[in-house]
C-alpha cells in the first residue's frame, strides 16, 4: 500500500501516524466530551479498511456510562456499509484510495453518532467519588478529625483529604486514583509531609485507593514511596484503620 498516496488523498496537512497494522488520522470530529476522534486505516490489498479504534467506547468509558448490548447501535448502522465488530470497533470495509476522504468523514462521523446514541441510552456509573466516600467514611471512624486537612510541609503547605491526630501522630488521608497526576501528586505531597516539624509530632500519609480501579504493582509501588496505601475496603470493614 502506498501510504503516501492515501497521505495525499486525505490532505497532506492531517496529522498521519503510522501505528501496529496500518496508520492513525485526526480527524474533524469531535465526541460530546471535547475529544478528538482518530480514524485507524489499513492495507487491505489495493483497498483499505478504516476503523475508529473504539473511539465510541473510549467515550462512553469518559462517562463512567456502560450498555449491555450492541444491539442498538448494530442496527442504527444495519443500513449502511458501517459495521460494529463485538469489540466495539466500528469498520468500514474495502475503501478505494480516492475514496479514503470520504471514508474517514463518513467513520468519524458515525463514532460520533454512536457515542450520543449509546450515553443516551447508557447506565451511569452511580458510584460516589473515592474522596468523597473516604470524607464520609472517616469522619463516622474518627469525630475529632477534619476534612481538607492542611499541613505545611517542608516546602509548602498541603490539603489532604482527611487529617486526625491519634496517639501523638497525625494521619492525613488522601484517596488517589490510578491516573499518572493523581499518584505523582500524592507522593510530593506525602513525602513533604513528613519532612514538617509544624506540630512537632510524626506525620503518616496514608493513601486510599479503590481495588476495582485498574491498578498496577508498578503504580502501587510508586505510591508507597509517599505513604503507606489501603483499600478503601478496609475503611468500611475495620473499626481503626488507621491504627
Amino acid at each position: 500500500m502506498d501510504w503516501a498516496q492515501v497521505r495525499h488523498q486525505i490532505c497532506a496537512a492531517r496529522r498521519f501516524t503510522e501505528v501496529d497494522q496500518g496508520v492513525r488520522v485526526v480527524s474533524d470530529a469531535i465526541m460530546p466530551s471535547g475529544a478528538v476522534v482518530y480514524v485507524h486505516l489499513q492495507s487491505r490489498g489495493d483497498c483499505l479498511a478504516v476503523h475508529d479504534g473504539g473511539a465510541a467506547f473510549d467515550e462512553l468509558a469518559r462517562h463512567a456510562a456502560e450498555i449491555k448490548t450492541l444491539v442498538g447501535v448494530r442496527r442504527m448502522f444495519s443500513d449502511t456499509s458501517l459495521r460494529v465488530a463485538d469489540d466495539g470497533f466500528i469498520w468500514l470495509d474495502r475503501v478505494a484510495i480516492q475514496n479514503v476522504g470520504v471514508a474517514l468523514s463518513i467513520l468519524s462521523d458515525a463514532s460520533v453518532r454512536a457515542a450520543n446514541y449509546m450515553l443516551s441510552r447508557a447506565t451511569v456509573d452511580a458510584r460516589e467519588k473515592l474522596d468523597k466516600r473516604v470524607k464520609s467514611k472517616l469522619h463516622e471512624l474518627y469525630p475529632a478529625g477534619h476534612s481538607n486537612f492542611t499541613l505545611k510541609g517542608l516546602h509548602r503547605h498541603h490539603t489532604f483529604d482527611f487529617g486526625v491526630n491519634i496517639d501523638g501522630k497525625t494521619f492525613v488521608v488522601e484517596a488517589v486514583t490510578p491516573e499518572q497526576n493523581s499518584i505523582s501528586s500524592a507522593v510530593v505531597k506525602g513525602l513533604d509531609a513528613q519532612k514538617t516539624d509544624e506540630h512537632k509530632r510524626m506525620v503518616v500519609p496514608v493513601f486510599v485507593i479503590d481495588r476495582d480501579d485498574d491498578w498496577e504493582s508498578d503504580s502501587l509501588n510508586l505510591l508507597s514511596l509517599g505513604g503507606s496505601h489501603m483499600s478503601y475496603d478496609r475503611l468500611e470493614h475495620q473499626r481503626h484503620p488507621l491504627h
